[in-house]
């Protein structure tokens, strides 16, 4: 059986993340949900505390044991994953709960060595329901990324900041698969 190739597509918040990742699911690449928003929306309908503006650590240990589940679910050849665990490691470090723990547990976990960055692009940026951080926290997002993927050893692809089909392209032709 051939190695899985677990491919993070990452980015800080409304960086063009979702509309990339609905576009290789459409050619027929199996993606996996980013846990982080599934989460949220759960413990919101819970009126949990559970929420990273609430009780950030407490939500990072449960996301990261749900992004554990997630890894698992990897069987195809390639597999696109929406943020990886290091995402959560770097939020729960950039709010002051840095989780050495996690952290040394995560290399259990290894993603692509390429990882593929959403850079921070103000024109595209929106909010919603649970996407409330501002632009300056969306800049002070994409620098705690880049620290935690660098730190663990990836290299950060960055995407460029063009229509989405040519993005999608971009991904592709550099994982040398079929557009």
């Amino acid at each position: 059986m051939p190695e899985i190739q677990r491919v993070i597509v990452t980015g800080a918040p409304g960086t063009g993340k979702s509309t990339v990742l609905n576009l290789l699911e459409s050619k027929g690449y199996k993606v996996i949900p980013e846990m982080a928003r599934q989460l949220i929306a759960e413990q919101q309908a819970l009126k949990s505390d559970v929420v990273p503006w609430k009780d950030h650590e407490s939500f990072g240990q449960e996301l990261f044991r749900r992004q554990v589940e997630q890894y698992s679910l990897a069987k195809e050849s390639i597999v696109f994953y929406d943020r990886g665990i290091p995402d959560n490691l770097a939020y729960l470090r950039r709010d002051g709960y840095q989780n050495k723990e996690l952290e040394d547990l995560s290399i259990k976990f290894p993603y692509h060595h390429d990882i593929f960055l959403m850079p921070p692009w103000l024109e595209i940026y929106g909010n919603d329901e649970v996407r409330w951080e501002d632009k300056d926290l969306m800049l002070d997002i994409d620098r705690a990324l880049r620290e935690m993927y660098q730190e663990q050893g990836y290299t950060i692809v960055e995407v460029p900041k063009v229509q989405p089909h040519q993005r999608l392209q971009f991904i592709l032709s550099h994982l040398k698969l079929d557009a």
